[in-house]
């Protein structure tokens, strides 16, 4: 009876996951289509669009102060109808500072529900089956968010009819609570180890780590806005932003298979390497044919997975007690990433729209040169003594990272 309440529970959890994360995909494109309509310009959607990240940062920072005093259920009660409502009010008053202020608290709240969620997937993860929970959150994630995002081909987004949706499916992430075997979440969150003892001990995974924010962050955040602007059908738009994610799904564990084998530098050069080339192959293409769905599908094959290998190079480095706070620092370094980048992209957008892929292709090319330098100048860990990789989602709080790292018994 307890193992068939405990899949029940950890099912539940995916389950509403996967509504969260369709109903956050879906908001990308519908915002970005009603923005363009209300002649928002290209600045100012980038600026709205990216409130949102740092609003995430902020929740995965300070929420574990309000799960301390009021709980994970109500907490998790609480902001999931806080989000739900803001969906709607979206729908409802157009204006770019207002929608500023409600995607900063949209992303505090989604960050708080991914506390509880993961809180409960650690309470049920054992080594036997840590592997396949990481790399079933992952798909789940991915692929529930290009789902919704497909979901704006349902209806106008001119109607209500989209937010509507997009806050029913945020509403009914709430079924993993009432479904729940337990009476209440593991309190833990783990603290991150301290930003200038990580830099000192393996940089590399801190660079790597917040360069890919910020390429992911634009690429994934803007390409709504970029789409949009346009002109692009809604279904032109979630193939655009689809093709890289379903590239992750595709390659992300191969690829890390290979960084197994390989030295981890290397692969992440490699990789770096390659996202540049085909950043550069995309600035001459249309976005919309089949050939730049193709070169969409590889970058995010290639660039996807340098997030999860900088979280196990950096492990590489480490020992087993420091891994989880290493990572916890790291899921805020991304989220960082993830803010600055669609900042400054957004910017150069508001200039120039052709600057999209400009930015990312200029990052990826840092990238490929510290890590070459890296290579030159410093040694890295025997191949013997690297860690196994393990796929690591990228839109997760810190609470992801104590599954991540679960130790052996």
């Amino acid at each position: 009876m307890t193992k068939s309440l405990t899949a029940l529970t950890t099912w539940s959890l995916f389950l509403g996951i996967g509504l969260l994360q369709a109903g956050v995909g879906l908001q990308r494109p519908l915002l970005s289509i009603r923005a363009e309509a209300a002649g928002f310009g290209a600045t100012t959607t980038s600026l709205v669009m990216t409130a949102y990240y740092a609003g995430f940062i902020f929740g995965t920072r300070y929420v574990g102060v309000i799960l301390n005093k009021v709980g994970h259920i109500r907490t998790f009660a609480g902001l999931a109808s806080t989000a739900s409502t803001i969906v709607l009010l979206q729908g409802v008053w157009v204006n770019p500072a207002v929608w500023s202020l409600w995607r900063f608290t949209f992303g505090l709240c989604v960050a708080a529900l991914y506390v509880v969620c993961e809180s409960w997937l650690n309470d049920a993860a054992t080594n036997k089956n840590r592997g396949s929970l990481l790399s079933t959150y992952m798909v789940i994630a991915v692929a529930s968010t290009m789902l919704g995002q497909y979901a704006i081909g349902l209806a106008s987004a001119s109607e209500f009819t989209l937010f509507a949706l997009a806050s029913i499916l945020v509403s009914m992430a709430l079924v993993p609570v009432a479904l729940s075997s337990s009476a209440s979440a593991p309190v833990g969150i783990p603290e991150p180890i301290t930003f200038k003892k990580l830099r000192s001990i393996v940089p590399v995974g801190l660079v790597i780590c917040c360069l890919t924010g910020m390429t992911l962050g634009s690429l994934i955040g803007l390409g709504p806005v970029y789409g949009s602007i346009k002109g692009w059908t809604p279904l032109q738009i979630a193939n655009f932003v689809g093709a890289p994610l379903a590239g992750s799904v595709v390659m992300q564990i191969p690829f890390g298979r290979l960084s197994d084998r390989l030295p981890r530098r290397a692969v992440m050069t490699g990789l770096a390497f390659a996202s540049t080339f085909v950043c550069v192959a995309l600035t001459r293409m249309d976005g919309t044919n089949r050939l730049s769905l193709a070169a969409l599908f590889l970058l995010g094959g290639f660039a996807f997975p340098l997030y999860s290998l900088s979280v196990a190079y950096t492990n590489d480095w480490l020992e087993q007690g420091e891994r989880t706070s290493a990572a916890a620092l790291l899921v805020r370094v991304f989220g960082i990433g993830s803010f600055v980048g669609p900042l400054i992209a957004g910017i150069f957008m508001g200039v120039s729209l052709s600057t999209y892929f400009y930015f990312p292709l200029c990052v990826f090319a840092v990238m490929s040169t510290y890590l070459c330098y890296r290579i030159f100048a410093h040694t890295a860990p025997p191949l013997a003594d690297q860690t196994p990789f393990s796929p690591f989602p990228l839109r997760a709080s810190r609470m992801v990272t104590d599954l991540f790292n679960k130790p052996k018994n």
